[in-house]
Parts: C-alpha cells; sequence; structure tokens
C-alpha cells in the first residue's frame, strides 16, 4: 500500500500554515501573529504587553513596522496593522464544516523567529469544552486546551489540527499550566471592535463576590457575597457595602456572577435587590464601561 509518511504529510501542513504567520518581538517577549486579512494580524495581546508599535517580520524574511490597532486583555487578542509587501498570505477562511476539535486530536503551533525562521510545536488537545469565560471576563466561544504549555515565542501561534486547519492562536494568559486556543469564532468577534474602537467595551460593576445562603426579612434566600468593592466604581456610587447580600439584580434572582454578568450592558440602569443586617433594601446602580488596562 503504497502511502506518503505521516511526518511529510505534518510538514506540508505546518508549511501551508506558516504561509499566514508573521513574526512580532517587543522588549518584553518574542510571538507570532496571524495574517487575518491583508495587511491585518492578529495575535496575543499579553505577547505585546503595552507596545503601541512592533516589528513585523514577514514570511518572505522582510521587516516591517506594525501598529498595535487594538487590544482586549479579557480574551487575549490583539490586532496589528502593517504595510502589506505580498510577503504575508492571508488565513484561508475555510473552516466552517470542519470537524470539531476533540480531545486527543494531533496539533500544531506554528511561530516565527525575529529572524523569519518558522518554528513549530507539535501535541494533543487535552481538553473541550462549551463557551468559556476567563478569569479576565472575557467570553470565549469554546474552550479548547493544549496538553501542555506553550514554548517561548509561541504566544500567539497559529494552532492547528493534522490537516492544516487553523483553530486559532495559541494563549498562556489564562492558565499556568495549559496553553489555551483562542477560537476563530472569538477572532472573529471581536476583531472587528478592535479595529473600530481599539476596545471591547464591557460592563462594570466593581465588586468580588461569593455565592452565600442568608436571612432576608426572616426568609432565607440565596445570594451573591460582596467580599469587596472598588473606590469610585458604579457599586460604590450606589452605596453597596463589603457585607451585603446581592438577592436580585433587574428584578431576577442573581443566583450567580455569570447571571450577573448577562446584566452588564453599557450604561444600563439596574435596580439591586439586597440584604444588609438582614433586612431588604434597594439600590440602583447605573453600569458604566469596565476601565480599559493593557496587559501586564
Amino acid at each position: 500500500m503504497n502511502r506518503e509518511p505521516e511526518p511529510v504529510q505534518l510538514a506540508d501542513a505546518v508549511e501551508r500554515v506558516a504561509a499566514s504567520v508573521v513574526g512580532l518581538a517587543t522588549r518584553r517577549a518574542r510571538g507570532a501573529g496571524v495574517v487575518w486579512r491583508t495587511g491585518v494580524a492578529v495575535a496575543s495581546a499579553s505577547a505585546l504587553w503595552r507596545s503601541s508599535r512592533v516589528p513585523v517580520v514577514l514570511p518572505n524574511g522582510e521587516q516591517v513596522d506594525g501598529t498595535v490597532r487594538g487590544i482586549d486583555p479579557a480574551t487575549d487578542l490583539a490586532v496589528v496593522a502593517f504595510a502589506d509587501s505580498g510577503g504575508a498570505t492571508p488565513l484561508a477562511h475555510d473552516a466552517d464544516g470542519a470537524t470539531p476539535p476533540r480531545v486527543g486530536d494531533v496539533v500544531f503551533a506554528v511561530g516565527r523567529e525575529p529572524s523569519g525562521h518558522v518554528q513549530a510545536s507539535f501535541g494533543h488537545i487535552g481538553a473541550v469544552a462549551g463557551p468559556w469565560r476567563t478569569w479576565r471576563g472575557g467570553q470565549l466561544d469554546q474552550l479548547v486546551r493544549l496538553d501542555g504549555g506553550l514554548y517561548p515565542g509561541l504566544l500567539g501561534a497559529a494552532v492547528a489540527d493534522a490537516a492544516g486547519r487553523v483553530l486559532g492562536i495559541a494563549s498562556a494568559a489564562f492558565s499556568h499550566h495549559h496553553g489555551v486556543v483562542v477560537p476563530r469564532a472569538t477572532i472573529e468577534r471581536v476583531i472587528e471592535l478592535l479595529l473600530t474602537h481599539g476596545r471591547v467595551a464591557r460592563g462594570y460593576l466593581g465588586i468580588a463576590a461569593q455565592p452565600v445562603r442568608a436571612q432576608c426579612d426572616g426568609v432565607a434566600v440565596e445570594g451573591l457575597l460582596v467580599t469587596s468593592v472598588a473606590d469610585d466604581s458604579p457599586a460604590a456610587r450606589a452605596g453597596l457595602l463589603v457585607g451585603d447580600v446581592l438577592v436580585t439584580l433587574a428584578g431576577a434572582p442573581a443566583g450567580s456572577l455569570e447571571r450577573v454578568r448577562e446584566h452588564l450592558q453599557v450604561g444600563a440602569q439596574l435596580e439591586l435587590g439586597i440584604a444588609r443586617g438582614g433586612r431588604a433594601q434597594t439600590l440602583t446602580l447605573q453600569v458604566t464601561e469596565r476601565p480599559h488596562a493593557r496587559c501586564g
């Protein structure tokens, strides 16, 4: 049975993906970017840190100036614009209908050194789940976790399956031990906001809270115990205090932090039902945009 050896097939797939991968280097870190469209690369926000400009190394070895057009630490995504000289091929957007990633699938990450040389790392998918909210408050359309960490220089690298279909870009921002793939669907959703506004506006209350059972006017209720309130935050301005229990939000049970986040539309005015000292009270709060902070 005549069959091309597996390593040759995988090498071909790496070569195809590498045509859409550029190198990025700041004083703090080396990373990679994936050319999403002509003159626009998607990269890891944590690799770029506070940079506003970054050298972009094209597949033909040419180095051009890149400008950071937008950054979203919550999804670890950044967009870099650069002068296209024909040295990079925009990623083919043909992943629709591709086989969904599965635990155990062979995957590889492709980056590019500042010298222009390609580097790659090979492994497997360690976990797959549905939509996932990062600890920074961003929503990934799917959790795809790698079975190990990322080598230096592979932040923002293209992650592809054995057939060379790019699943997304590599991030080390959400786990100390495992790389995570920021999926293509999330990139497509965030990239336009970054190009247009330079950031993604997210609602903000300014509290930390944890689930608790408490008494409210003699009745046992489930809510969220407020454990901290940020200075000059919407919660502080509304009069919310550490020790209050958030029972309802906009008339619905607060229940969980995830349920609270569903109501965090910038500019919305919300009625909060709280238990303070075991007695019911009502506060009114206006949601503001989360303070924008660069990575680092």
